[in-house]
């Protein structure tokens, strides 16, 4: 009874005890199997992965990524292992929009891999640099470091305590590329169409893995971040926040061609998209050269390759991601979101809003599309590739079949 009754009295500092006591033993837990992880982890590596010669890797990293974070979970728990299987580490941080995309490009002599160590913008910049030089390619590791990756884990870290899941997803990361498994996968390239009498027509190409957004969904999940006070729910209160605007959609004319498996046509036309490119893409100026890889094919004649379908809509979001279909070949699917009003049938769909379950009203399955902004709402928006945000302008969209090899 005098236990309970000194709890009593001193409720307040028992309950801060208790919960000290609870997260050290928590901290404790999860050090102690993260360890236990990584000592399995590397005992494999030192059987299986061992390298006859020395191998050198080309680590980009972003420094700012995941709140800065990012370099300290990759020399934690991924630099002893790459030293470890027998690789020469070289680390590139970057310090400006476009440093590795320009830094790759204009490498003498490629390393035998880059690891990618930073978010989406990171590896649009390492895939962008890569397809911009002549010859074989390096293959490509990408490490879940940046925000938008670790953001997706169901895992909810206690006062930032690391997640046991999250350091066995950064092995997981890096075991192909220790193992030498590789495949083939396609990029996304963009260009500007210029309309301009007189411009040059061949500017300067993006390149991406993950995909194109433009809209409402992309505007409330860029803009969470300032509603940093509302935690958890900061995503909520973003799309809270435009329930009511006065309006949510933009409007695009578009120009596509069929999927194609990969024909004649589709290789001519790449041919004169890729000679003697100049201009500039947005802000930044990049000097571009012709990239020819992937494995080898045999050309057919594909007689709806050539075709054009033009349309024209009125949509709230706009999704551009490169799917792979049944026929077992890449193509490009375009997702127009145009359901959300304002006022409260919006707010009914927030959850649908955080979870990116809205449903389109309009897939379009297409090799190349092209798209041509219109209206006064459309020249205050930003493109997001990659997570990276660019000017919205007139912009051809287009898939390139089995580019680049990554691990994975």
């Amino acid at each position: 009874m005098n236990y309970l009754k000194v709890i009593r009295n001193n409720w307040k500092k028992c309950t801060f005890g208790a919960v000290a006591t609870a997260y050290g033993f928590h901290s404790l837990k999860t050090h102690i199997e993260i360890e236990k992880h990584m000592r399995a982890f590397a005992t494999d590596v030192q059987v299986n992965c061992q390298s006859d010669h020395l191998k050198k890797v080309l680590v980009v990293m972003n420094p700012v990524a995941n709140k800065k974070k990012s370099e300290k979970f990759f020399k934690n728990y991924c630099e002893p292992i790459l030293h470890l299987a027998g690789y020469s580490v070289e680390v590139l941080r970057t310090n400006q929009i476009g440093h590795a995309k320009s830094y790759i490009e204009e490498m003498a002599t490629l390393p035998d891999a880059i690891v990618v160590a930073g978010g989406d913008g990171t590896s649009s910049e390492v895939v962008t640099g890569l397809m911009r030089r002549r010859g074989n390619l390096c293959p490509i590791t990408i490490l879940p470091l940046g925000r938008t990756v670790q953001a997706a884990s169901k895992h909810f870290n206690l006062l930032g305590v690391k997640d046991i899941e999250y350091v066995k997803s950064l092995c997981q990361a890096l075991e192909p590329m220790l193992k030498d498994k590789c495949k083939y996968q396609s990029v996304i390239r963009f260009d500007v169409i210029n309309e301009e009498e007189g411009a040059d027509n061949h500017l300067k190409p993006i390149f991406g893995l993950n995909g194109f957004s433009w809209g409402l969904l992309e505007n409330i999940d860029s803009t969470k971040d300032k509603y940093w006070y509302f935690g958890p729910l900061r995503h909520y209160a973003s799309a809270v926040s435009r329930s009511f605007a006065d309006n949510l959609s933009l409007k695009t004319e578009y120009v596509y061609t069929p999927p194609c498996p990969g024909c004649v046509d589709c290789i001519s036309e790449q041919r004169e998209e890729t000679a003697a490119p100049s201009g500039l893409f947005t802000r930044n100026i990049f000097k571009y050269k012709k990239n020819s890889t992937g494995p080898a094919k045999i050309l057919v004649k594909n007689e709806n390759c050539s075709n054009r379908i033009e349309g024209s809509i009125e949509a709230n979001q706009i999704n551009i991601n490169c799917t792979q279909n049944e026929e077992n070949f890449s193509e490009l699917e375009s997702q127009f979101i145009s359901s959300l009003k304002p006022g409260w049938e919006f707010i009914k769909k927030i959850p649908e809003i955080t979870d990116s379950n809205v449903l389109p009203n309009l897939v379009l399955k297409s090799r190349t599309i092209q798209l041509y902004p219109t209206g006064e709402l459309a020249a205050d928006t930003f493109y997001s590739i990659d997570g990276e945000e660019y000017d919205a302008r007139p912009i051809k969209v287009s898939v390139i079949p089995n580019a680049i090899k990554v691990f994975c």
